[in-house]
């Protein structure tokens, strides 16, 4: 309702002022609402006018709405009002609910820092059980920093993903695409086995008979994406074989190629995919960087402590050196379950060979090198690894300054912890140990 008050000396900002008119009466020349919806929004034509170049030609162009209400299509009251309330303030309030249809409108009246917030929204809050979804509307919006950052997490966290609720409503566009993907972090296997439950889903979903002409259709060329040798003949057989999605004639070449004859009508020709992903967690990352010369290894034992919030395999550290010089090290690694001090634990030596490390600058310019276990450890969030690292000979190298306490890379956090039997002043703020690296 308009109001008689002098409201306009109490409100010190334009903003502050442009809050106070968000849907307000007052001076309201235009009301807008859903197509399928009795509430309406008081609004302001200049004030959408000066927002988007749509709003300017609905209310000022030749074929001028004269209505008092615009109804708009395809959203829904909640968006319809975070929308609005942004292009009077600049602010809203997004939701997992309201995100896509808020969106939505702010390509549709060209507002490009609402749809900004948009998308960083949906990256900030971006997990394997809404990533499928996302990266339908990430294609249909034509969000290309979204599409990328959704098929990282699809390719790192495959397994999640396809344990997902909307892995079965996936298009099958999208099935075809991620079946392309030659990194995946699934077994084979357990790919084929959830694509089955895909096409009996959509089979069900489309009330048809769950034959082998309609799971084919249902697939359709995506069916080719499969990389069925990155099974063994007992697990092709197993799964594959009587599924019933293949028919004898296309079993047979792939039977021959497991017995290594080449066929020509072998249609299965991609390669395996990769399912490690490497990925090096930097305490010392560019931006905090601070080298310290001078840090002694003198035969003493440089301990850290890390912990992670996924299942994922430790394959290594990084140590910092001497560019050009020759190191001899021991590295120790306990694995123990969290709060259990008593627990007895995992406990791996390496020790390095007669010839050593050699410390060379890595891609950052930074002198050191990779001691690497023979065996992946695996890790689980229930887990708390002590690292420890022994020089037994080298010179005196450098030492990383200011270290996070956690860094988190394609979904996977880090915590570094001090370790309480420090021997060699190595903590989580300074020290060595540069890079954790994991297989993910």
């Amino acid at each position: 309702m308009a109001s008689n008050v002098d409201w306009q000396s109490t409100k010190n900002t334009f903003l502050e002022r442009n809050r106070h008119m968000f849907n307000n009466s007052d001076m309201s020349d235009i009301k807008l609402a859903c197509e399928c919806s009795e509430k309406t929004f008081y609004a302001h034509k200049y004030l959408l006018g000066t927002r988007s170049a749509v709003f300017r030609a609905m209310f000022y162009g030749g074929t001028a709405e004269n209505g008092p209400i615009v109804r708009l299509p395809d959203t829904n009251e909640k968006s319809l009002e975070q929308f609005l309330r942004f292009l009077y303030t600049e602010e809203c309030t997004l939701t997992a609910d309201n995100v896509v249809a808020t969106m939505y409108l702010a390509k549709k009246y060209i507002i490009p820092s609402l749809n900004e917030k948009c998308v960083n929204f949906l990256l900030e809050n971006l997990n394997p059980e809404n990533v499928l979804d996302v990266l339908e509307e990430a294609t249909r919006f034509d969000e290309k920093k979204l599409e990328k950052r959704c098929w990282k997490i699809i390719e790192s966290r495959t397994g999640k993903v396809v344990a997902s609720e909307s892995f079965n409503d996936m298009s099958q566009t999208t099935l075809a695409i991620l079946l392309n993907q030659d990194k995946l972090k699934i077994s084979e296997v357990e790919l084929f086995q959830a694509v089955l439950k895909w096409i009996e889903f959509q089979c069900s979903r489309k009330n048809l008979e769950p034959t082998h002409k309609n799971w084919r259709s249902i697939i359709g060329e995506a069916i080719y994406g499969f990389r069925f040798f990155g099974m063994n003949h007992a697990e092709f057989i197993q799964h594959v074989s009587k599924s019933g999605l293949l028919t004898a004639e296309e079993i047979n070449p792939i039977y021959e190629k497991f017995l290594g004859s080449d066929s020509a009508a072998l249609r299965w020709t991609l390669p395996n995919r990769k399912t490690e992903n490497i990925v090096r967690f930097c305490r010392f990352p560019e931006k905090t960087n601070k080298l310290k010369t001078g840090w002694e290894y003198g035969g003493a034992a440089d301990r850290l402590q890390f912990s992670v919030n996924e299942n994922v395999s430790l394959l290594g550290v990084h140590l910092f050196g001497e560019q050009g010089s020759e190191y001899l090290v021991t590295l120790e690694v306990e694995v123990k379950d969290k709060g259990d001090k008593d627990a007895k634990g995992v406990k791996v030596t390496e020790r390095s060979s007669p010839k050593g490390y050699t410390s060379k600058r890595n891609q950052d310019d930074v002198p050191g090198f990779d001691v690497m276990l023979k065996n992946p450890i695996p890790l689980n969030p229930s887990n708390v690894v002590t690292l420890s690292a022994t020089v037994i000979s080298g010179p005196d190298s450098c030492s990383g300054e200011n270290g996070l306490s956690s860094v988190t890379l394609e979904g996977v956090t880090v915590t570094f912890i001090d370790s309480p039997c420090a021997t060699n002043k190595t903590c989580v703020d300074h020290g060595q140990f540069h890079e954790i690296i994991l297989a993910i």
